[in-house]
């Protein structure tokens, strides 16, 4: 085996070229994930310090340290759901070179808690050189995990307590470890359940809506049900999404009102939308409003009296007292 000095020499010499793949390759897995569809938490690299390395090496007796160290570039792929896993898998397998792949919960018995993760080896494609980023960088692996928002607390939780296997923890704590690894692995099922549960509820009040061809304005008042409602009322117009939707949302729920009567409201102000929008943007108003149903409410309950509308914009509030005359 190489001396310290010698293998620092060389780890010295090799870790720019480590850092190039790990900061190429973080950046491309986010790349692929994205057109893909496949929401993440983060997706980052990291290159092993030297004193990692040479533990390691030591560790392992590797004569050959460069060749046979797999992991001094790690990237971690950190997903909301494990069907997401398998997804994140099949890009990697498409798009990379994977000498090894292995997923630790194959290896775990019934009452071991160690971490699950799927962990992959890989080397760029040798096409990927003509990119003047992965140049040279063909011979150099890497290593990608993949978790789970849960599976990688649990791996950070094991990691504070030191233990690398059951046989470790003292026997008055095995028990309680065991729980607790179940649970978080129980969790990650039942938030994918959840998940399919209210993809499922969304798309049947959709396909419910559809087929009616009206909404059914005594269903269950949330936000899911809202977005529904408004979609219906407001089909040529961008999906409802972020402040303008929680805000008036929210002040529904604040206020109780009903579907019935955000269903009346629409209707008497749906005539004139466009000519408030007009009104609005001569007035210096900047949002488009013809294109905003949540807006839309906002403008037809002040118009009618149903909430104040004197601390708002002063822009909107000449254009409401205009319309309020004009609506008499």
């Amino acid at each position: 085996m190489k001396s310290k000095k010698e293998l620092n020499d060389e780890y010295n010499r090799l870790q720019s070229q480590y850092s190039k793949l790990g900061k190429n390759l973080e950046e491309a897995l986010k790349s692929f994930l994205e057109a893909e569809k496949i929401p993440y938490l983060s997706v980052y690299h990291r290159v092993k310090d030297f004193e990692s390395y040479f533990e390691k090496v030591g560790r392992k007796n590797y004569k050959d340290p460069f060749n046979e160290t797999e992991d001094i570039c790690g990237i971690r792929i950190i997903c909301y759901y494990a069907s997401d896993i398998e997804k994140i898998e099949n890009i990697i397998k498409k798009e990379l070179n994977v000498l090894e792949s292995e997923n630790k919960s194959d290896s775990l018995g019934l009452k071991e808690f160690a971490y699950r993760s799927v962990h992959n080896i890989v080397k760029i494609n040798d096409n990927w050189t003509a990119t003047p980023n992965y140049r040279g960088l063909q011979n150099y692996k890497a290593e990608i995990q993949i978790r789970t928002i849960l599976m990688h607390a649990w791996a950070e939780i094991e990691h504070k307590l030191n233990y690398k296997s059951d046989a470790q923890v003292p026997f008055n704590f095995q028990r309680k470890l065991f729980r607790l690894s179940a649970k978080f692995e129980e969790a990650d099922e039942q938030f994918e359940e959840l998940r399919d549960g209210i993809t499922e509820y969304r798309k049947d009040i959709a396909e419910k809506t559809r087929n009616e061809n009206k909404f059914d304005v005594t269903q269950d008042f949330n936000l899911d049900s809202f977005l529904a409602f408004l979609n219906f009322h407001f089909p040529e117009m961008p999906p409802a999404e972020g402040f303008y939707l929680n805000t008036t949302f929210e002040d529904a729920v604040k206020n109780d009102i009903t579907f019935a009567e955000l269903e009346e409201d629409i209707k008497f102000i749906k005539p004139y939308i466009h000519e408030i929008a007009e009104d609005l943007k001569k007035n210096g108003y900047t949002n488009q409003v013809d294109e905003m149903p949540t807006e839309i409410i906002g403008f037809s309950r002040q118009v009618l009296g149903k909430e104040d509308y004197k601390a708002t914009n002063q822009n909107w509030k000449f254009v409401i007292e205009k319309w309020m005359k004009k609506l008499k």
